[in-house]
């Protein structure tokens, strides 16, 4: 297949959905659905672990089938710009039906596993974008604006959420993610739209070719690897950001914990997002590998030294750390992932290489909400296993990276054809 150069422009307007997807999803995890769970039970962490769990768990499998599909059943005008404007568009109404259910914890469930399954169609069918129309020289630098997206759309949520929640305009601050949402994915889809129409592959002519396309999960050895290292990474972080709250009323003993959520989010979010694009960029010439086995230590440093140190400026700073290798994680493996992807199956396989993201958001919020229900009588102990938990996983994902070194790296210029 034959790439062209894509300006600067485009790739940043291509990934302008990551910034309202991201807005939603950490408005969610640190926010709403957290305070949703205090006013419904006493239970916290046990069922907000549920609740996540259940709502991210659905969303992956949303993905894989949305980024499956995707490769090979085209419709209206494109590949995958109709798909991420469908996904953002039920998301968006649920977004506001979830004002509607919200009062019992069935409703909470049912609302989040709505907006959950709306975004997931979207990111299904956007994954894939890198692989599809990006050069693989310019790959870092299109994954490095990805998380920039990603880490400025956690931020506003966090900032914008944060404050109308603390301002009593919880209502709006329902109205304005669906609003958001929405238009972010205009904006990727109609940058995207004259290239998504070139992109589209013949569909398959039978029933029985069409069935295994639909149900195949198998990937390259080398690539499920990457989606295990990738797991156990995310595994550390990604259930985090709804536990946070929690941890600043338990341990910090702070009487406005959503302030301080706000505040630290935005803090290391920002700060992240400055180093996400500059080691996307490196990655293009010094190799992946290399960077994300630096990004697993400076973040388990990070996490480790949390808890030893328990007051708010520490948690900023420590904080920073892990988020720092949080975003050039993201971005670099999703740059090694896309290069290592088909170009035939690349819907596919970035839907798998979601399975990391996504599943480890899914699994993450039950262990650690079982780790902090079991030590519910002493929550500065419980956090301490918590956050000691998290620093080894991402010491087991550095292992896990190591088979991968005999591919090299992955530089721009070491897989040819791509």
């Amino acid at each position: 297949m034959i790439y062209t150069k894509k300006s600067k422009s485009f790739i940043t307007m291509m990934n302008m959905v990551h910034l309202g997807t991201n807005y939603v999803w950490i408005s969610y995890e640190s926010l709403i659905i957290p305070i949703q769970i205090q006013i419904n039970s006493n239970s916290n962490s046990f069922l907000l672990g549920i609740i996540a769990g259940i709502g991210i768990g659905i969303g992956v499998i949303v993905s894989i089938f949305s980024g499956t599909i995707s490769d090979r059943y085209n419709f209206l005008w494109g590949k995958r710009g109709p798909y991420i404007i469908f996904g953002t568009l039920f998301a968006s109404i649920s977004i506001l039906l979830d004002l509607l259910l919200q009062n019992v914890f069935l409703g909470s469930l049912l609302g989040y596993i709505l907006i959950q399954t709306g975004t997931n169609v979207s990111s299904g069918a956007y994954q894939p974008l890198f692989r599809d129309l990006i050069k693989q020289e310019q790959r870092g630098f299109a994954t490095g604006i990805n998380g920039v997206f990603t880490l400025l759309g956690n931020a506003l949520g966090l900032g914008l959420s944060g404050y109308l929640i603390t301002i009593h305009l919880y209502d709006l601050s329902f109205v304005i993610m669906a609003i958001i949402l929405f238009l972010t994915a205009i904006v990727t889809s109609f940058t995207i739209k004259d290239d998504d129409i070139h992109h589209i592959f013949v569909k398959h002519g039978t029933r029985k070719r069409g069935q295994r396309m639909l149900y195949s999960v198998s990937v390259d050895r080398k690539f499920a690897i990457l989606v295990i290292a990738s797991f156990m990474f995310f595994l550390g972080i990604s259930g985090l950001s709804f536990f946070e709250l929690y941890y600043f009323e338990d341990v910090l003993s702070s009487s406005n914990a959503t302030y301080l959520v706000t505040i630290s989010g935005i803090f290391v979010l920002l700060f992240s997002a400055m180093g996400t694009a500059v080691f996307g960029v490196l990655s293009d010439r010094v190799g992946r590998l290399k960077i994300l086995v630096f990004a697993s230590i400076i973040s388990g440093i990070g996490m480790a030294l949390i808890p030893m140190f328990p007051t708010f400026t520490n948690f900023l700073i420590f904080g920073t750390m892990a988020g720092l290798g949080y975003g050039i994680y993201f971005s670099v493996s999703k740059a090694l992932a896309s290069d290592m992807s088909p170009i035939d199956s690349s819907g596919r396989y970035m839907a798998i290489y979601n399975i990391a993201v996504g599943g480890s958001a899914a699994v993450s919020p039950f262990l650690f909400g079982a780790i902090l229900n079991h030590f519910n009588a002493d929550p500065i102990f419980g956090f301490t296993v918590l956050f000691e938990t998290t620093a080894l996983f991402y010491i087991i994902s550095i292992f896990f990276l190591l088979p991968l070194r005999s591919i090299g790296g992955y530089k721009a210029s070491s897989v040819p054809g791509v």
